[in-house]
């Protein structure tokens, strides 16, 4: 029996090296494994069903809704905006402004793409762990005890690797959190990069390929490093990951070898030539890569590494029982190795390191066991710009392990899958089934959490109660939702954690404004200022409270600084170009919303103000195209008629003016004013 069984390994070691490696991926997935992807994509969308209305929150305000830079395409393509604004993540910003242009800021539209980056990653996972079992070290993985009981461990893993990564609960924060579609694209364009590595090599190595199909998996590999390295810094992990790879799976590489490894670490001079390109004083660009190593100095970077030990071991515990995840962790900052928590930690990631490599010494018995020590090296390799001595001011994130959670999926399934390949092919599929709806449910259920601002928030609050931001952002959200009293007292929770909070202070301030409060709304965005003279939110809202209260001259100087702080703020532009308006300064009315509209496009009353100035200023053919416009942006704003009709009645087009009237009267029936301009105007035009 052992010599038949070695007879049949040697065979299927001389097909894969004969044909396997030669084959397109296409041809290399095969029928099967076409079906398997389908089945990830199937349980990846499901798990993401129901977020695709979450709304928008926190970052995605500063990114997106509030972002002037991704709102006009044309300028951020051609007049170097986007490269300008940020130019290390200028292909996730790129993104963001596709998606604004074809949609503005409905956020559906996001969130599809961002579910779309994240099942395309579950076929990258499944294809990453196909293609590793085609090299030389794992070609023979498919050993006759799993294929003569059971499945294949080799049909297994990949399959269990990708539903794992597709259908934990732990990517929801990387997948629904809108703004943190970085962390996903950049881990798109790296795997993508080792995929087409892989591909350039498995040709290269059968010694068939042609050597121009090598070279186009090559520059795709290169491209793909590129683009990735233009989303996010964790990419700038990928040359160690390929050479990992190389050495795991296709053995020492020799000089040759080491030489085509060098075109992929080619990207990492992106930032420090673009650096250079800028004409800054040598002085200034080291102080500029000082500042990329560092996103923060509030925390050293000594007791950062130290509180990271600890964060990592939070991660791996999410990764295996995901109980208690948080959008915003309440989480200590460690200044001593002694702490025990920080002691045992450490200890857990040696002994995991060392599993690492006691997984690497074993593999030459058992070979699916290379992967997974190749995927807990990943795990650690790929987490170690965010996790080790580069301060970030939140020290702990989950979006953060999306890209590393690949390691640790790789490696659970390498052990699993021989084991599951023991079981009749019911029983494994039934084991795999059961872990899988668990997880994919719930991912379901945490995905639940972020359907609204106020349901988020409070998830956030009560899991992290002594910590004044969740309080702040809660409030904002019961603010929006029109539940004043209760925000008055979140935000009141959040000044005695925090009582010098700026934003806590302002949004205090909003919410008495709402209530009528409008002194008392003063009080609390003058005490904002006091704290950050550069905000330029509470400059704008102590200009409405002026406003209200009839001191144009103070409201307008406000503004001013508001706009001095940020001259591409659109909404001061608005209301500065509001208050012009009621002074009877129709031309730098006109001014202020034109920039309105410049920096907003979609801003339905930026559109709206503007056009109805232009309307009463003589230029009727202009304002009535604005007015369009602003229709076209929001067309269930009876205000916009309403404008419309005025235009029209002041040229003597009364018809046209009731017409619109009539528009602005079935969206707003209750609204006097929209009927006696309807009465008015059909009494004008017989």
């Amino acid at each position: 029996m052992g010599k038949e069984r070695a007879a049949r390994q040697e065979t299927r070691q001389n097909q894969s090296t004969a044909t396997g490696v030669r084959r397109s991926p296409f041809e290399i997935l095969g029928g099967s494994a076409w079906l398997q992807l389908a089945l990830i994509a199937l349980v990846g969308l499901l798990a993401y069903s129901n977020t695709f209305h979450a709304p928008f929150v926190i970052d995605d305000e500063g990114s997106i809704t509030e972002n002037p830079v991704i709102k006009n395409l044309a300028s951020f393509l051609f007049d170097g905006t986007g490269y300008r604004y940020n130019p290390r993540r200028f292909i996730g910003y790129l993104t963001f402004a596709l998606n604004y242009s074809m949609g503005g800021v409905e956020v559906t539209g996001y969130h599809i793409f961002n579910t779309a980056v994240h099942l395309l990653n579950g076929a990258f996972v499944f294809l990453l762990v196909r293609l590793t079992q085609q090299t030389p070290f794992l070609k023979t993985t498919e050993e006759a005890e799993g294929a003569d009981r059971g499945i294949a461990p080799g049909t297994l893993a990949p399959l269990i690797a990708a539903l794992l990564f597709v259908a934990h609960p732990i990517q929801t924060q990387a997948i629904t959190y809108v703004v943190q579609r970085f962390a996903s694209l950049a881990t798109l364009f790296y795997l993508a990069s080792l995929t087409c590595y892989i591909l350039a090599r498995l040709r290269q190595n059968s010694g068939g390929g042609a050597r121009g199909r090598i070279v186009v998996w090559y520059l795709g590999a290169l491209l793909c490093a590129l683009l990735a390295m233009k989303t996010k810094e964790i990419a700038f992990t990928l040359p160690l990951t390929v050479a990992l790879y190389e050495f795991s799976f296709f053995g020492t590489p020799s000089r040759k070898r080491l030489l085509l490894l060098l075109p992929l670490a080619a990207p990492l001079l992106v930032v420090p030539l673009g650096l250079m390109q800028s004409g800054k004083p040598l002085g200034d660009l080291l102080g500029e890569m000082d500042r990329l190593a560092r996103e923060t100095t509030s925390i050293a970077r000594g007791d950062y590494l130290l509180t990271q030990f600890s964060v990592i071991v939070t991660y791996l515990r999410l990764l295996l029982l995901p109980v208690g995840q948080n959008l915003d962790y309440d989480y200590p900052v460690f200044h001593t190795l002694f702490a025990p928590r920080v002691f045992f930690s450490l200890l857990l990631l040696v002994a995991l390191a060392g599993t690492g490599v006691y997984l690497y010494r074993r593999s030459s018995r058992a070979p699916l066991q290379r992967l997974a020590g190749f995927g807990i090296f990943w795990f650690f390799i790929t987490l170690s710009v965010e996790s080790s001595v580069i301060p970030i001011r939140d020290v702990i994130f989950e979006h953060r392990v999306y890209l590393p959670s690949v390691g640790i999926f790789c490696a659970a399934a390498a052990l699993l899958a021989p084991l599951l390949a023991r079981l009749a092919p019911r029983a494994a599929a039934a084991a795999v089934g059961v872990v899988v709806l668990a997880l994919a449910v719930s991912t379901w259920q945490r995905n639940l959490v972020w359907g609204s601002a106020v349901s988020l928030w409070q998830d956030c609050a009560e899991k992290a109660p002594g910590k004044a931001r969740p309080h702040n952002n809660l409030a904002i959200a019961l603010l929006a939702a029109g539940r004043n009293d209760e925000a008055a007292a979140e935000l009141k929770t959040a000044l005695k954690l925090d009582p010098g909070n700026v934003e806590a202070l302002r949004n205090l301030g909003a919410a008495y404004e709402k209530t009528g409060g409008v002194e008392q709304a003063i009080s609390q965005y003058r005490a904002a200022l006091q704290g950050n003279p550069d905000n330029k939110y509470a400059h704008y809202n102590l200009a409405v409270a002026y406003s209200k209260q009839g001191k144009t001259d103070q409201a307008r100087s406000e503004l001013q600084l508001a706009l001095k702080v940020d001259p591409e703020y659109p909404d001061a532009h608005n209301n500065l170009g509001v208050l012009y308006a009621n002074q009877g300064l129709m031309k730098e009315a006109i001014a202020e919303f034109s920039l309105a509209v410049k920096y907003d496009p979609r801003s339905a009353e930026g559109h709206k103000n503007l056009g109805f100035a232009l309307g009463m200023n003589g230029k009727q053919e202009e304002g009535m195209a604005e007015l369009r416009t602003a229709a076209d942006l929001q067309p269930e704003n009876p205000e916009i008629y309403n404008s419309m009709g005025i235009i029209y009645a002041n040229e003597g087009r009364f018809r046209d003016a009731a017409s619109a009237f009539e528009k602005a009267v079935q969206l707003s029936p209750q609204e006097q004013k929209y009927l006696n301009n309807l009465y008015h105007a059909k009494a004008q035009g017989g």
